[in-house]
């Protein structure tokens, strides 16, 4: 018969009652615990349930099989198409261009046509030349012409990858930094970026795709520093002393620098210049295109500047190498957007892009020039 203690057993932690195993009537005198008389047994506690009885915790065989398919649901990166405007993860498909833009143009088989490109890019530059010696107003209508079809281009080519940038402000603020530097000149224009820039993400809060503002939003800034802002400088140099001038020294550069930097590289090409953006450039063709556009730059400033050769020579060189970065720095991004031309819209040449991708940061950098040179800020 057990028989229980006079007076309560002294308090123990948790630890120390699982820890320290129970004294039966067997148990010699002097083990734990200490108190009890001989014969006498410690009664059996909360403690030792977790020893007498112990809980069979493995799963069923099936529970992994059931337990699987709703975890595999819960971590699931993907939101249905119908998330909020809260959701962390865009919901946008990607697969899906955006309503209302044009494709762009599918790759070719073969190369451009040579012959074809040379005439329509030199009646295109005749154009564009012909508007600069006729009157500054025409020339900043066909250059902000040629940035508004480069926008839409640029635009839809994002649209296959699921980027969406808003038209309305863009080309809203493509005409305001145009008319921003007509009146006000170099500090219009950036004031125009500005503004611009802060535009296109207001624009969001109206437009009707919330999702992806910060990129999307970024994306348009890239476009109006890019396009408009670059070409703003040809009409800078436009509205200087001697305008039409500048510009036919910045046209001759260019463009003889890319005609014969083609022809060079294809006659005497063997090393590529950057393989992983555009393969078919090389050195030999950069080298030959410098040398020409340099040398057809000097002889126009010659005619055209009362003998400063060296000024054309100048701003021949900084033309060159500007319109090689131009140039492989789209092809780097279509590369990246997986497009061969922005458009098919000029025979032999691509897009309006295509055909500005060189001339933008050559206007830029050959403005900088000329006003260290000729002082014509």
């Amino acid at each position: 018969m057990t028989q229980v203690p006079d007076r309560a057993a002294p308090e123990l932690d948790g630890t120390d009652a699982l820890a320290r195993p129970s004294v039966t009537a067997d148990a010699a005198p002097g083990l734990w615990p200490p108190g009890l008389s001989t014969g006498e047994i410690e009664l059996p506690g909360p403690a030792d349930a977790a020893s007498e009885h112990p809980v069979e915790t493995s799963p069923e065989p099936r529970a992994v099989e059931q337990i699987s398919p709703a975890v595999a649901d819960a971590v699931a990166p993907s939101l249905p198409h119908d998330a909020g405007e809260d959701d962390a993860v865009d919901p946008v498909d990607l697969a899906v261009p955006l309503s209302g833009t044009v494709p762009t143009a599918t790759p070719r088989r073969g190369g451009r046509n040579l012959w074809l490109a040379s005439v329509v890019g030199t009646l295109l530059a005749l154009g564009a030349l012909v508007a600069a010696w006729w009157d500054p107003l025409a020339f900043a209508v066909t250059i902000y012409a040629f940035c508004i079809a480069a926008v839409i281009e640029w635009r839809n080519a994002l649209a296959r990858l699921g980027m969406h940038v808003s038209l309305p402000p863009v080309l809203l603020a493509t005409v305001g930094m145009g008319v921003a530097t007509w009146f006000g000149r170099g500090e219009g224009l950036v004031v125009a970026l500005l503004v611009a820039s802060a535009g296109v993400l207001a624009w969001r809060i109206v437009d009707d795709r919330i999702e992806n503002t910060l990129a999307d939003s970024l994306v348009a800034i890239l476009t109006l520093t890019w396009i408009p802002f670059l070409a703003s400088f040809m009409l800078l140099m436009e509205l200087s002393r001697d305008g039409w001038k500048l510009v036919l020294i910045v046209f001759a550069a260019v463009a003889l620098s890319d005609t014969l930097a083609l022809f060079t590289g294809i006659l005497f090409g063997r090393r590529p210049l950057a393989p992983r953006v555009s393969p078919k450039k090389t050195w030999e063709g950069a080298i030959g295109g410098a040398v020409f556009g340099i040398a057809g730059a000097a002889g126009f400033a010659y005619a055209l500047l009362d003998g400063r050769w060296w000024v054309g020579a100048a701003v021949g060189a900084v033309c060159v190498v500007a319109a090689v970065l131009g140039d492989l720095a789209e092809s780097a991004l279509k590369r990246d957007i997986h497009v061969k031309d922005m458009s098919s819209a000029i025979p032999g040449h691509g897009g309006f892009l295509d055909r500005l991708d060189s001339m933008l940061p050559a206007g830029a950098a050959a403005y900088v020039v000329f006003a260290l040179l000729l002082d014509t800020l």
